[in-house]
């Protein structure tokens, strides 16, 4: 008889490292990974934010300071971990929101160091220091697959990151390599400027609502467990491509 395992009793036990895991979706699914029993390390650029996240989760985890956009940084964050079965990746840097005619290319050229540069050097030096043995998770967003006025940076950088998702897997096999292309998620409900500017957005898609931080996390924890998954980009978005 088949025997169908929970995601909690696969992730039980693994080695888990989470880089943008002191926030937002990053966050909810380090507290859902610890809760599963997973050994889970967090890394961000902000010490302020690793220890409020450490407080946060009330479960034991490693943290680390780390620049994912300086590949020296990486380089030495890998020699430093040792093997890990799963590396995830939830950098979200700043959005700029700007019309295309009016783009400040400094501000793209940052963002595309971070979100892109930044999970390509993690990528790359993961396997280069031979630290992952189950699976590379990156984060894309929905803004890839569909135009919104002022989002042509991020876009490019979305796009750019799920082509790079579909060949590693193809490269990386039998190492398995997804995608989580969350849409709009209330990532940090205390920032009442923020959700001001993106609350209205919610209102439009079919389910009437922005996404939460736990339900975007559940995305990666599924992308974990099934182990026939590699090569995919999976939307999380309340149906908002639908619409």
């Amino acid at each position: 008889m088949t025997t169908y395992n929970t995601t909690e009793s696969v992730v039980k036990g693994k080695n888990i490292v989470i880089v943008g895991g002191s926030s937002g979706i990053g966050l909810a699914l380090a507290k859902k990974a610890t809760q599963a029993g997973a050994n889970v390390t967090i890394a961000s650029r902000s010490s302020a934010k690793l220890k409020l996240a450490s407080d946060e989760i009330e479960q034991p985890i490693t943290i680390y300071k780390l620049d994912a956009s300086i590949e020296e940084e990486v380089i030495g964050f890998f020699k430093e971990l040792g093997v890990i079965d799963h590396l995830i990746s939830t950098i979200k840097p700043t959005h700029i929101s700007q019309q295309f005619v009016d783009t400040e290319i400094c501000n793209h050229k940052s963002a595309f160091e971070a979100k892109y540069w930044g999970q390509y050097f993690l990528a790359l030096h993961a396997i280069r220091s031979n630290s992952v043995s189950e699976g590379i998770i990156l984060t894309s967003g929905i803004a890839a697959s569909r135009g919104y006025v002022g989002f042509s940076g991020t876009a490019a950088i979305n796009g750019a990151i799920e082509s790079l998702v579909k060949s590693l897997a193809v490269e990386l096999a039998p190492i398995r390599v997804n995608a989580v292309s969350p849409g709009f998620i209330e990532r940090f409900p205390n920032d009442l400027a923020r959700y001001s500017a993106i609350s209205d957005l919610g209102s439009n898609v079919p389910l009437r609502r922005l996404g939460s931080n736990l339900e975007a996390a559940e995305g990666y924890m599924y992308l974990m467990k099934n182990k026939y998954t590699t090569g995919s980009i999976l939307t999380i978005d309340g149906g908002e491509l639908c619409a």
